[in-house]
């Protein structure tokens, strides 16, 4: 392990840690609240000077997208702020991240919902969305499967249809999230990072990244989307 590396496991385990000792909180919104603003605390020791991280909604002036746990903003992005929560124009987001304590398949399909809605939302521009969890009710197998992998029992990996060399497209498994752009299990034994690319012009999919320690990968993103917009 690279020395940097080191650091950003240190991070991925605190996460982790505070994950654990936060269960003691009876009061589910509260504990749901206590870890986003750990992982938001986190993410903003990525980078200096500090990326603009806020809870609220996202909006294009007509419709909202109701609550979301995390948005990343622009620099200079016109905030408007009531008591906690923030009120952030569609085109001054930059990424939007839901934060799941156990992911269900049901959290997967709401952040679909909000994915979508985001998108349909009149704007020049708009967010990433992804989800990030600490925990996920799903097994490896279903997890990838809904994100367009199959799995070969005979060299027991998974690989996707879609990047075999004249593979007929009958043949890709389909997508059930999208418009979701990546997914983050930080589960001991479920570690997955995946992130939607264009196979070509229209035609998404998602690629299965496997640099470790995977909030390294999330601290890369948001560094990237931050500084894409300074520029």
């Amino acid at each position: 392990m690279m020395r940097f590396d080191e650091f950003d496991q240190y991070s991925e385990n605190m996460l982790m840690a505070q994950y654990d000792v936060s269960d003691i909180i009876s009061h589910e919104l509260m504990k749901g609240e206590v870890r986003e603003d750990f992982l938001i605390s986190t993410l903003e020791s990525c980078s200096e000077p500090k990326p603009c991280l806020v809870k609220g909604t996202v909006s294009d002036g007509e419709t909202d997208a109701g609550q979301l746990d995390i948005i990343l903003c622009r620099s200079g992005s016109h905030i408007r702020r009531l008591g906690g929560q923030c009120y952030i124009e569609k085109n001054d987001s930059l990424c939007v991240i839901e934060v799941k304590g156990n992911c269900t398949g049901r959290d997967l399909a709401k952040a679909e919902e909000k994915a979508q809605a985001i998108k349909a939302m009149r704007g020049e521009s708009g967010p990433l969305y992804g989800v990030v969890c600490y925990k996920v009710d799903l097994n490896l197998k279903t997890i990838l499967k809904r994100f367009g992998f199959s799995f070969d029992s005979a060299t027991n990996t998974y690989f996707d249809n879609a990047t075999i060399p004249n593979e007929a497209e009958a043949n890709w498994l389909s997508l059930n999230y999208p418009s979701l752009d990546f997914f983050v299990s930080l589960e001991e034994d479920k570690k997955i990072y995946l992130s939607k690319y264009e196979l070509r012009e229209g035609v998404s999919r998602f690629a299965r990244i496997t640099t470790y320690p995977l909030i390294k990968n999330l601290f890369s993103l948001v560094r990237s989307l931050n500084r894409q917009a300074s520029t």
